[in-house]
């Protein structure tokens, strides 16, 4: 048996290794000669109940007065009344998504709800005087990564099912870094001064699904006669446990 310490020194090791085998991961390129991020994506987080979990230092920097609207809000998360999850949520909704790259664009294909998203990497201004609930989105490639600039989201969505909020003035810029033939890190930063106190960070991995015939399904959502949305809210992660905790989430949003 190895001794205790020399045990911790290697698993340190490899983890290092690991990590320096990430961040130095070049992804095989499309015919455009952009990194290749295509394939069917899903996150194996509870982000999308909690965003706090995967914020850096695990705190969202809350202004005071904006904290106290947070408090008074209305208490039923808006996807329980079938809407759509916004920018970042969506991308760490407990379903798989598809990425598409064409030449000039990169398509994000959604299961839930159908939703998706047409980002243009051809240079392009944000459009003026007009909200969407994934927002208005301009890309750029900067070496491995595709940084996806998105404003004009509006104050209707939430980040996560605990209450966490934004107003109109949210601002949003996504990284997704190929960093394996199976994962992609994908960084967010969250800017909105008329709700935080500073920019702030959350990042994750998003690991692709290899199953045999994988495909997304359709996903649909309608209410009931009490206004509440009737739909399963779990599929199971690629590679890795169900996630136990999702055949509860209707309860968690019905609450």
């Amino acid at each position: 048996m190895l001794p205790h310490r020399f045990t911790i020194q290697l698993l340190c090791a490899c983890c290092l290794c690991s990590y320096a085998a990430a961040q130095n991961y070049k992804a095989t390129r499309t015919g455009s000669g952009v990194p290749d991020l295509q394939g069917i994506w899903q996150v194996r987080n509870a982000a999308s109940f909690d965003v706090s979990e995967v914020a850096e230092g695990r705190e969202i920097p809350y202004r005071a007065d904006a904290l106290e609207r947070e408090q008074k809000a209305d208490r039923v998360d808006p996807i329980a009344h079938c809407a759509m999850p916004g920018v970042p949520r969506i991308t760490y909704m407990p379903f798989p998504f598809q990425i598409i790259q064409r030449p000039d664009t990169v398509v994000f294909a959604y299961e839930y709800l159908h939703n998706h998203r047409i980002v243009h990497t051809t240079p392009r201004e944000h459009l003026e005087g007009i909200d969407f609930w994934l927002g208005d989105s301009v890309a750029r490639w900067e070496g491995e990564t595709l940084a996806i600039d998105v404003t004009n989201l509006g104050d209707k969505t939430w980040l996560d099912s605990a209450r966490h909020t934004h107003s109109d003035a949210l601002h949003v810029v996504e990284r997704y870094t190929r960093t394996g033939p199976d994962t992609i890190r994908y960084e967010v930063t969250l800017d909105d001064p008329k709700t935080y106190t500073k920019p702030w960070n959350i990042s994750m991995l998003l690991h692709r699904h290899t199953e045999p015939g994988f495909e997304l399904r359709e996903q649909e959502c309608t209410e009931g006669d009490d206004g509440r949305a009737i739909h399963p809210f779990y599929r199971p992660a690629p590679k890795g446990d169900p996630l136990e905790f999702m055949r509860t989430y209707p309860k968690e949003v019905s609450k």
